[in-house]
């Protein structure tokens, strides 16, 4: 297994380097004689300024990288996506849309008509090290710059526990769609409307935030702002659950042996009784 941070640190390298971007590559040193027979016309347009430097492309750095730990992963992001990621998913404005924060380590798409075209790598601090293009190299992008995530099945991530971050709860409507929808539906169900929580904000979620507006004392208007917000967080940690309290402990039933013993001294009690009672006959007699 490699150490997520230590693998930032690898990446970390080719961009120290102000290294190069050429098609295919992972890691060799690009020669003018390379260079000269190149027919990619990208390569041809931009690739003398890598010449005597080392060279990627985007899944070539995972490549490269993966080998300096003495372990390997496919050369392609399509593959890198469907193989080698035991956590995958997509992101909305660079964060992860299940409420969790990236972590260091994980693996970045960019989508087109293709599939998963191009990849790159978060390291932390809202910054993603990637081999861009053979026009720009080894550079580095924010996390809002790319589509998908995945967390990849060689790479430990312990040393980063996952942080669940608050989902924004921005201003919403009919015609709304998405993970925040799907939020304030929860929400609503768990204050007693029938919904399905879908993420579609239709007819019958407008009318059960018109519904709960009015019993808030909102303006029943069906638009979710900064106040319904609030006034459905209130009741739903109103209406959470109270943990039972512990249970009380129960006498512990008498084992044979004390009842056995309750059980003669009653007989000896029963014995002495009747001797008294015979000697108070025998006196009044």
């Amino acid at each position: 297994m490699i150490d997520a941070d230590k693998l930032c640190e690898t990446f970390a390298v080719p961009l120290d380097e102000q290294g190069g971007y050429i098609y295919g590559k992972s890691g060799q040193r690009w020669t003018q004689a390379q260079q000269d027979a190149a027919t990619r016309p990208q390569t041809v347009s931009y690739g003398q300024q890598w010449v005597g430097k080392r060279v990627w492309d985007c899944s070539g750095m995972f490549v490269w990288a993966f080998k300096q730990f003495g372990e390997s992963i496919y050369h392609g992001s399509n593959t890198i996506w469907r193989d080698y990621c035991t956590k995958q998913g997509k992101l909305k404005d660079g964060q992860r849309c299940d409420g969790i924060a990236l972590r260091p380590g994980t693996a970045m798409f960019r989508l087109n008509d293709t599939g998963r075209h191009h990849i790159g790598l978060f390291v932390g601090n809202d910054t993603v090290i990637e081999a861009k293009g053979t026009k720009w190299g080894v550079v580095t992008s924010k996390p809002s710059h790319w589509d998908e995530w995945g967390e990849l099945k060689q790479v430990d991530y312990s040393m980063f526990p996952e942080e669940v971050i608050p989902l924004t709860k921005p201003t919403l409507r009919k015609g709304d769609r998405g993970d925040e929808v799907k939020v304030l539906q929860s929400y609503l169900v768990k204050c007693g409307y029938m919904l399905d929580v879908d993420g579609a904000f239709g007819s019958k979620t407008e009318t059960a935030v018109r519904l709960f507006q009015g019993s808030a004392g909102l303006m029943a208007d069906g638009i979710v702002g900064p106040k319904t917000w609030a006034a459905l967080e209130e009741v739903v940690n109103d209406t959470a659950p109270e943990p039972e309290p512990p249970e009380e402990d129960e006498a512990p039933e008498p084992d044979g042996d004390m009842v056995e013993v309750d059980r003669e001294k009653l007989l000896e009690w029963r014995d002495s009784m009747s001797e008294i009672i015979d000697e108070l006959d025998r006196l009044l007699v």
